[in-house]
């Protein structure tokens, strides 16, 4: 990065939490022209800090910061934080990358996932919003499918890893594992059941149809990444005893008639994403976790014009943090 280039006064609001922490280390990794680092919090005291580049950053609390003093604000928040402090930043003047559900079914507000549909960031863009990860994982997938034969339908399973709830989560699997590894008794946390060597359904407000809030979420958000609003949704979300690294398997109903061996040519050429052939297992674990691409390791070929898909992809790292930093490189690209 030269000296002639700009720099920016970039905030990072969430900067402790499970995402937070991977997006200072993806923004120091590709090096991000950051003059001056804010890092927030909330209910902070004054010893908490975090690392940015090897260098220990003091974090703020959110509510007593001044966002006029910053070019960019990237929101790592819960949605209600979100909903209290975007609008504040945005009416400060900066140009801002919202990972929460705040924004991104907002009228006029571009959900953007890098490589997919970048071209959303026009000239003068000042909000922008991160899709959850496993419509990110998704998108991926199913973009160049959709230029290439267009899609009727989608049946999405996917198994999320603790870690799409948190830090605590994680530690919850964590110690739970542990205790019954020696034969002690377990309680639950932020998760409703044992979630060590077991699996549960996602357990956010159900509705009348037995769908949940982010069930439906998935669907609307992935109509408005790829720009089909006719496209049919079916999402199923279950959490399983991972760490990081969501598995999710696409049954997809093509408008035009698409081979499976096109498919793999079509995901081979699509930036972000690396075609597993004849290496065995693919999973979370070994494949996904730590990694900046969406992995695919099973392409099948079904009835009709119908394929199935099974990708990997690490939730917080690619489905969160990298998409984030992508984005606001392109905003700023489109926000000198």
């Amino acid at each position: 990065m030269s000296g002639a280039e700009r720099r920016y006064t970039v905030a990072v609001a969430g900067a402790t939490g499970a995402v937070g922490s991977a997006l200072l280390e993806v923004l120091a990794e590709q090096s991000f022209p950051i003059a001056k680092l804010h890092l927030l919090g909330r209910d902070t005291d004054e010893q908490e800090s975090a690392v940015f580049a090897n260098r220990n950053h003091p974090i703020r609390p959110i509510d007593e910061f001044d966002f006029t003093s910053a070019d960019l604000a990237l929101f790592c928040l819960p949605d209600s934080l979100a909903a209290t402090h975007v609008p504040r930043a945005l009416a400060a003047g900066c140009a801002v990358v919202d990972l929460s559900r705040h924004s991104r079914l907002g009228t006029g507000v571009p959900l953007v996932v890098s490589g997919i549909n970048s071209e959303q960031l026009a000239a003068g863009t000042r909000l922008v919003a991160s899709p959850a990860a496993a419509v990110v994982q998704a998108s991926a997938v199913l973009a160049p499918i959709a230029r290439a034969a267009g899609l009727v339908s989608v049946v999405a399973h996917t198994t999320q890893a603790v870690s799409c709830r948190g830090k605590a989560a994680v530690a919850e699997l964590a110690g739970q594992t542990a205790r019954l590894l020696n034969v002690q008794a377990i309680s639950n946390g932020c998760l409703p059941a044992q979630i060590a060597f077991n699996l549960i359904t996602t357990f956010d407000a159900a509705h009348a149809d037995d769908y949940t809030d982010e069930e439906r979420e998935f669907g609307a958000e992935l109509r408005k990444v790829l720009g089909i609003g006719a496209l049919s949704v079916q999402a199923s979300f279950a959490i399983a005893p991972v760490f990081y690294g969501h598995t999710q398997v696409l049954e997809i109903e093509t408008a035009q008639p698409l081979n499976a061996a096109e498919a793999r040519r079509l995901l081979a050429e699509q930036a972000g994403v690396t075609l597993l052939e004849g290496t065995g297992v693919v999973s979370p674990v070994g494949d996904g976790a730590g990694s900046d691409e969406v992995l695919v390791g099973r392409v099948r070929q079904g009835e009709g014009n119908r394929l199935t898909v099974w990708s990997v992809a690490d939730n917080i790292r690619k489905g969160a943090a990298v998409n984030t930093a992508e984005i606001a490189f392109a905003l700023l690209k489109a926000h000198p």
